[in-house]
C-alpha cells in the first residue's frame, strides 16, 4: 500500500500559490511523507472513535510523546552544504542554481536566528490541538485529580509539555498539574545518550558502513552537482553527501513554518531517494534491528517506568495522567521494544525496508502513544493503545487486541524487557 501511494504522489504534482524561497508557479510541492521524521503531525489520519465500549470507564492515561514541529536544530544541520557553497562562491564556482540555493540557506538561517531547535508556530499549534483532543476524548476523566509529566532538558521538549498540559487544563481547571524537566530524566527519556553502549553504537556501530553504502547506491549526486559550475571539480561521492545535506534543509521547511518543500532544487524522485536513506538510518540507529539489539536494553527503563507509574496511579486513584515527553530517538527504540504495529520489523533486506517500516508513520513531529486504562463492571482493568491518534493492536499475534486486559499487556511488556537484559 505504501509503495502504491508513493508512486501516486510521485506521479502527481500540486502547484503552490505561495511556496518556499524562490518558488514560482512552476514549482510543485514535494510529497510530504518524504519529509520523513520532519513531517508535521497529520490529524486527518486520527481515529475519531475510541476502541472501547461504554461499559468501560477510563481511569488513567499514560502518554509518551515526541516534541512538536520545530526549526532546524542548529546551523550544524546544514554545515556541510553551507561550507561547500561558500568555498565555491569564493572561487567563482557556483552555477545560477547554486547562487540561488546559497541565498536560500542564508535567508533561512537569518530567519532561524534565535529560534534554532525551538518549537515553531506549527509545533505550538500541534500541541495545543493534541492536548485539546485528549481533553475532548476523555472529558470525565480530567474533571479533577492530578496530571503529572516529565520532559528532557531540551527547550523544545519542555515547551511541548507545557503547551500540551496547558491545552489539557483549559477545560479542566480542577486538575492539579505537575510538570518537571531536566537531566535527572536522561536515563528514561534520553537513553540514546545516557546508555553508553547505545550511545557508542549510534555513533560508530556496524550500521554506519551499511548506511554509507546505501547512500552511494541510492542517493543521486545530481541535486548537488547542479549547484556548481560545469568546470568546478568535486567528487561524486562528496556530491551525494551534499545532496543529503540539502535534503536536511528542504525537509525542515514545512515544520519550521518558513516555507514549503518544492522541487526547485531537487525532483520528487531525488527527494524520495534522500528519504529512503534517512528512513534506513533511523531504523538502524534507533531501533532493535538485525545488526544490534542494544536499543532494547537501553529503553527498557522507560518501559518499566511506564508500567510502574501506571500501577501506582491505579492504586492511588488520584493521578489521572502521566506524560513522558522526549524525542524521536526516545520513541523509536521504545516502540520497537513494545512491538507496536509497524514499529518492530526484523529485516536485513534494506532495499525493501520502506515497504514495511516508515519513520514518518511512527514518529512524525508531535508523535505520541496514549495507553488508556479502563475499569470494567467487574473491576478488571483493561488497556487501549492509541498510536498517533489511531487505535492499534497492543499485543502482536493476539488477533484483534485494541482493548486487552492490563495484566496481559503488562506481562507481554515484562517479557520483552527480560529478553534484552
Amino acid at each position: 500500500m505504501r509503495k502504491i501511494i508513493a508512486k501516486a504522489v510521485l506521479a502527481a504534482g500540486f502547484l503552490l500559490s505561495s511556496a518556499g524561497f524562490g518558488a514560482s508557479a512552476q514549482n510543485a510541492a514535494l510529497p510530504k511523507q518524504f519529509s520523513g521524521s520532519m513531517m508535521p503531525y497529520d490529524f486527518s489520519l486520527c481515529d475519531a472513535d475510541v476502541a472501547w465500549q461504554d461499559t468501560l470507564q477510563p481511569v488513567f492515561v499514560s502518554y509518551t510523546a515526541r516534541h512538536g514541529a520545530r526549526y532546524m536544530t542548529s546551523p550544524k544541520k546544514i554545515e556541510l552544504i553551507t561550507k561547500a557553497l561558500n568555498e565555491a562562491e569564493a572561487k567563482g564556482g557556483l552555477s545560477d542554481k547554486g547562487k540561488s540555493f546559497l541565498a536560500f540557506i542564508r535567508d533561512i538561517s537569518a530567519k532561524s536566528e534565535g529560534s534554532w531547535g525551538l518549537l515553531s508556530s506549527v509545533g505550538i499549534g500541534e500541541e495545543e490541538r493534541l492536548g485539546s483532543d485528549m481533553a475532548k476524548m476523555l472529558p470525565k476523566l480530567f474533571k479533577r485529580g492530578d496530571a503529572v509529566a516529565e520532559s528532557t532538558y531540551v527547550p523544545r521538549v519542555i515547551m511541548t509539555m507545557y503547551q500540551f498540559m496547558h491545552a489539557l487544563e483549559i477545560p479542566n481547571q480542577k486538575l492539579e498539574l505537575s510538570a518537571n524537566s531536566g537531566h535527572r530524566f536522561d536515563t528514561l527519556l534520553r537513553c540514546f545518550s545516557a546508555d553508553k553502549a547505545y550511545d557508542e553504537y549510534r555513533k560508530n556501530g556496524a550500521w554506519v558502513n551499511v548506511y554509507d553504502a546505501f547512500v552511494q547506491r541510492h542517493v543521486s549526486s545530481d541535486p548537488a552537482r547542479r549547484l556548481f559550475s560545469e568546470d568546478y571539480k568535486i567528487d561524486r561521492s562528496e556530491l551525494r553527501k551534499l545532496t543529503v545535506s540539502m535534503y536536511g534543509l528542504i525537509q525542515s521547511l514545512d515544520a519550521s513554518g518558513l516555507g514549503s518543500a518544492t522541487d526547485e532544487f531537487m525532483t520528487a524522485r531525488e527527494y524520495q531517494e534522500c528519504w529512503l536513506a534517512a528512513n534506513m538510518q533511523h531504523y538502524l540507529r534507533n531501533n532493535i534491528n538485525p545488526i544490534s539489539h542494544v536499543a532494547g536494553k537501553a529503553t527498557s527503563p522507560l518501559l518499566q517506568a511506564i508500567i510502574n507509574d501506571a500501577d501506582a496511579a491505579l492504586k492511588d486513584g488520584k493521578v489521572k495522567f502521566h506524560g513522558y515527553f522526549g524525542h524521536a530517538e526516545t520513541l523509536l527504540p521504545l516502540f520497537s521494544l513494545m512491538q507496536l504495529p509497524g514499529c518492530y520489523i526484523m529485516t536485513d533486506n534494506y532495499e525493501k525496508l520502506a515497504d514495511s517500516w516508515c519513520v514518518q508513520d511512527i514518529t512524525p513531529l508531535g508523535a505520541n502513544l496514549a495507553v488508556v486504562l479502563l475499569k470494567g463492571p467487574s473491576g478488571e482493568i483493561y488497556a487501549s493503545v492509541r498510536l498517533n491518534g489511531r487505535n492499534v493492536d497492543a499485543i502482536p499475534g493476539k488477533g484483534k487486541s485494541e482493548v486487552v486486559k492490563w495484566s496481559d499487556l503488562k506481562a507481554f511488556w515484562q517479557k520483552r524487557i527480560s529478553e534484552y537484559k
